[in-house]
């Protein structure tokens, strides 16, 4: 548009504005004259680029004196990514305004100067309107109009001649007497033309209409890209894709390798990532880190539109089954499934093939369901009417049941961090009018409420009777009921989130102010049910509480072990009945009642028996043992017994023998000592001729309250550690194992 237009051919560029005769010596124009036209004289262009997430814009407004035109702007905002940026939008613009200005004023001319050709330029002589300096024009067209000389009958003999060649010469079809004499006249020439001013920049009026070639409507594609992988795409979610009509190496099944085209044997069908140019995917939502994402895969078929009907803007608007490609759960014609169709759904697969993800929705009449599933762990939730399906077919199978099934190979946890309720209660569905609310567990407040009172009066009862009573215990169950009492702490604040925090009123939509919807005000957890619960394992069941256990029942606790059942307190441990008495049987083996520290009490309001029935009573007491009743007394202390009476001591019997005097050392077992030992010793053998430590060497070890630990010293010599809970004087003796100890024992050993 800005270079300079060659010269006419012929070297002189100076055409005459005169008349046309025979005797004039050089062509000329007869006629000239400028012609102007009400044209656009501004322009506005956008076009929306969606990499770079904005539209690129120019605006260009005219600089000719267009007198009282107002503005008369040409906007066009359609099309796609026409404009890199805001430079090429504005040359584009400038551009289009020069093409629109370039037709706001012509000159039209017509003459016989044979040498005017369209591009060239030339310099209007001899009229006197365009002076020097303003006679140069650009020609943008030419018409020619050229007759022969030729004699009159040169027709006939042109026919008879040449009628084949020169018929079409005149559009006719070649006969003879074809050619009249009509055609043929004496000879002259005539042209016409448009030019404008040399300081015209000349764009094309093409550029106005931004034409480009289209495309027909939507076609179809197989998606492209790397070899061996699944999906080849970018950050703005955009795939390779290949049309059925392109030929090349690696064509579509079925297409044309042959190329056409001797020089590039090769084609524009790679079959790979070099296919084409990247092509947007549309979703049905997308938006800022929201909306879906479907990538398609490799060898799929996807549907094509193009914006606009441009064919270089194609994106991806579906995709498509085909014969080798078909649906997760085929139904209906030619298919196995047992339905018409009812089932839908989404169903995915690992990049390798070797697993899926998979959402299942059954819209059978009166069957409603869902599944949600992974192949990883075998993972599933099931909703609604549960039955049998295959993880990759459409065939309904056999009845499950009803409800809901969460299930898992591996591992799996229901986890709430403001707390959990689980309960078997039913409840009115979600909608309308409905007074339940997510954490309603009013029964379970009453019944806890009632388990609280129980709990009370028989610890009142048990207080009374002067029975050890928890009221820690108690306490953190009223605490606890506290924390799910909607009337209590167990409620939200009078507003959520903008929203009234209270439940319906019954058969109305207004809120219940006196109601508030309830929640737990800790992290609890609440299990509740109607009717029975179960705890079952075939292992071990393990149950803790860091502070309190409180366990309360309005009928009967019953507890059973095949084994072992113990009982351990750190502190007080209390058995009370407040109406039917305390009962310990062993079935087999001994009753043990001890108190390791402290005393032991028996207390009866009547009678105390104490039974042997096949065997003896033994009452041992290491000082004294006392035997009272009312004022008479047999005392037991040292080597002494004392009867003490203020009436009558008498002694009944056949035979009354007082032989001298005899002892006999009562046995007593060793109390476990709970208290912490403190003080800790191991002794070990040495040879002391060697100096070498001696194992295996029977040794005895006596404490100073009279307890013998026996063992044998280990490979260092050493015996087995030693602990108590007071300082006392510890005694060894080597090579025994029996006490009394040989007292002149020699043997070389020292003890360290």
């Amino acid at each position: 548009r800005e270079a300079k237009a060659p010269d006419l051919p012929g070297g002189d560029t100076r055409i005459r504005f005169h008349r046309i005769a025979a005797t004039e010596s050089s062509d000329a124009i007869t006629d000239f004259s400028a012609v102007r036209s009400v044209r656009s004289n501004a322009v506005a262009l956008a076009s929306w680029h969606p990499e770079k997430i904005s539209s690129p814009s120019a605006e260009e407004n005219s600089s000719l004196d267009a007198g009282e035109v107002p503005a008369l702007p040409v906007y066009d905002g359609t099309g796609q990514q026409d404009f890199a940026d805001q430079e090429a939008a504005a040359t584009h613009a400038q551009l289009m305004l020069q093409a629109l200005e370039m037709q706001n004023k012509r000159f039209e001319g017509a003459g016989a100067a044979r040498q005017l050709s369209a591009g060239t330029q030339f310099t209007l002589s001899q009229h006197e309107r365009y002076p020097e300096g303003e006679n140069r024009f650009k020609l943008l067209s030419v018409s020619h109009s050229a007759r022969n000389n030729f004699d009159s009958n040169i027709a006939q003999i042109l026919d008879q001649l040449v009628p084949a060649s020169l018929g079409n010469l005149f559009g006719k079809t070649p006969s003879p007497g074809s050619v009249s004499d009509d055609d043929l006249k004496a000879g002259t020439y005539r042209n016409s033309f448009v030019a404008v001013r040399e300081v015209v920049p000349i764009v094309p009026a093409a550029i106005t209409e931004r034409l480009k070639p289209t495309a027909r409507g939507t076609q179809t594609a197989l998606v492209t890209g790397l070899p061996d992988v699944a999906v080849t795409t970018d950050r703005n979610h955009r795939v390779k894709v290949q049309f059925h009509w392109q030929r090349g190496k690696s064509p579509n099944q079925g297409g044309l390798r042959e190329t056409g085209n001797l020089d590039d044997k090769d084609g524009n069908a790679p079959g790979n990532d070099a296919s084409g140019t990247w092509v947007r995917v549309a979703e049905a939502q997308s938006g800022p880190n929201w909306g879906s994402q479907f990538t398609p895969r490799i060898g799929s078929e996807v549907l094509i539109d193009f914006i606009e009907g441009d064919i270089d803007r194609p994106v991806v608007v579906a995709q498509l089954y085909n014969g080798n490609d078909v649906p997760p759960f085929p139904a209906g014609a030619e298919s196995d499934a047992n339905h018409a169709g009812t089932i839908s759904g989404w169903h995915s697969t690992a990049h390798d093939g070797s697993g899926f993800n998979q959402w299942v929705v059954d819209d059978t009449q009166s069957q409603l369901r869902m599944r949600l599933a992974s192949s990883q762990g075998k993972s599933q939730l099931n909703l609604g009417h549960l039955i049998d399906q295959a993880d990759t077919g459409a065939q309904r199978g056999s009845y499950r049941g009803q409800g809901f099934e969460l299930r898992s190979d591996a591992w799996g946890v229901v986890r709430g961090a403001e707390g959990l309720l689980i309960s078997s209660t039913a409840r009115p569905v979600a909608g309308a009018s409905v007074t339940s609310t997510q954490m309603d567990a009013h029964e379970a407040v009453a019944q806890l409420k009632g388990a609280q009172q129980l709990a009370q009066t028989m610890g009142e009862a048990a207080a009374q009777q002067q029975a050890l009573h928890s009221a820690e215990a108690l306490q953190a169950k009223t605490d606890f009921i506290s924390v799910i009492d909607p009337q209590d702490q167990g409620k939200h604040p009078a507003n959520v989130n903008g929203q009234d925090a209270f439940k319906s009123q019954a058969g109305s939509r207004e809120s219940d102010s006196t109601q508030p919807v309830e929640k737990f005000s800790k992290a609890a957890v609440l299990m509740e049910s109607p009717s029975n619960v179960n705890w079952a394992s075939a292992a071990s069941t393990v149950l803790y509480a860091g502070e309190n256990l409180h366990w309360t029942t309005q009928g009967d606790t019953h507890w059973t072990a095949a084994d072992t059942a113990s009982l351990a307190a750190g502190k007080a441990a209390t058995l009370f009945a407040h109406d039917g008495g305390i009962q310990a049987f062993a079935g087999n083996g001994p009753v043990s009642l001890q108190a390791h520290t402290d005393a032991l009490e028996i207390l009866a309001d009547k009678e105390v028996s104490v039974i042997s029935v096949n065997d003896g009573i033994e009452i041992k007491a290491r000082q004294k043992i006392v035997l009272q009743a009312g004022q008479a007394s047999v005392t037991l202390e040292g080597g002494n017994i004392t009867f003490a009476c203020p009436g009558t001591f008498s002694v009944k019997g056949g035979t009354h023998g007082f032989p001298g005097g005899a002892r006999d050392s009562p046995e007593f077992s060793k109390l476990p000592d709970s208290r912490p030992h403190r003080y800790f010793e191991r002794l070990r053998a040495i040879d002391v001729t060697s100096g070498n430590p001696i194992a295996g060497l029977n040794y005895v070890i006596k404490l100073g309250d009279g307890t013998l630990l026996r063992g044998v010293t280990d490979e260092h010599g050493r015996t087995e550690q030693v602990s108590t809970a007071e300082m006392q004087q510890v005694q060894v003796f080597w090579n025994t194992s029996v006490m009394p100890p040989d007292e002149d024992d020699t043997n070389p050993i020292e003890s360290c």
